[in-house]
């Protein structure tokens, strides 16, 4: 562990020169603030991998591609931050080097400054790393429980979207009733928007949930895959219905083949 980050009785001493703490316990802080070091890389990480599994997946997305497109996003960003962090350590290596030449001492304390600052990023480094691995292994384990090829294009990923559309639909109609009590105009616009009569959907969505209360009742308590039932049979129930959107359109498909990315 580099000296500079872990404070001294030295470096305390001179941010806090009339503590109110006694030198022992100045001096106990310091001695468990190696600790902190250790700690961070274990809960470093914006998110735990319990958080980014079952909350980012499960909100974000309704089909395995979107889910895969999450991850992919994901990845990126990190992989985006790791590039700037690397260009701007490359920077203050060169200004450290002018700064200790210099031999003026306000540039001395600089360059101290940016070694600190060089030293906390591979801890971030490292921990953007592990975001990395786990979202690669969360887009493969993905996609080959789904049977999805290797070499997926984005027709594969249109393929799927009508059913990920009429699933987010239905989950914030259950989300409105049982927040409101009534359906919100945005899942009165969404449903339109793919076919679904908002009057028709506001039915079947309430109809579900009154089974499911019924079930409660009668000392039953279902799990979430009953709704994952509901909303499985209300794609099987709607996936066609969007035509009627697209010829109100005057359009014929949704997918354009000729600017769709092809594997």
């Amino acid at each position: 562990m580099n000296e500079a980050l872990i404070l001294s009785k030295n470096i305390l001493g001179e941010l806090l020169p009339e503590s109110s703490i006694s030198p022992e316990g100045l001096q106990k802080i310091c001695d468990r603030l190696p600790e902190l070091q250790r700690a961070k890389r274990a809960v470093g990480r914006r998110n735990s991998q319990t958080t980014s599994t079952l909350m980012t997946m499960t909100m974000i997305a309704d089909s395995p591609y979107r889910q895969m497109k999450q991850c992919l996003s994901q990845i990126d960003n990190k992989r985006n931050a790791l590039i700037e962090a690397h260009f701007r350590t490359k920077k203050n290596k060169v200004k450290i080097e002018r700064w200790e030449k210099s031999g003026d001492e306000l540039d001395a304390v600089e360059a101290e400054e940016a070694r600190v600052g060089i030293e906390q990023s591979r801890t971030a480094a490292e921990n953007a790393m592990k975001e990395i691995g786990m979202y690669q292994d969360i887009y493969e384990q993905i996609r080959t429980s789904h049977n999805i090829p290797v070499n997926w294009d984005e027709e594969d990923y249109e393929k799927t979207e009508i059913d990920h559309a009429l699933r987010m639909g239905f989950r914030q109609a259950i989300q409105n009733l049982m927040s409101s009590g009534r359906i919100a105009i945005s899942t009165v616009e969404y449903w339109e928007q793919f076919g679904v009569h908002p009057m028709v959907g506001e039915k079947l969505t309430k109809d579900y949930l009154g089974s499911v209360e019924a079930e409660m009742k009668g000392g039953k308590l279902p799990s979430v895959v009953s709704m994952h039932k509901f909303l499985d049979s209300m794609v099987e129930t709607f996936k066609d219905e969007h035509k009627h959107s697209l010829t109100r359109i005057g359009v014929d498909a949704i997918i354009n083949h000729q600017y769709a990315y092809k594997k």
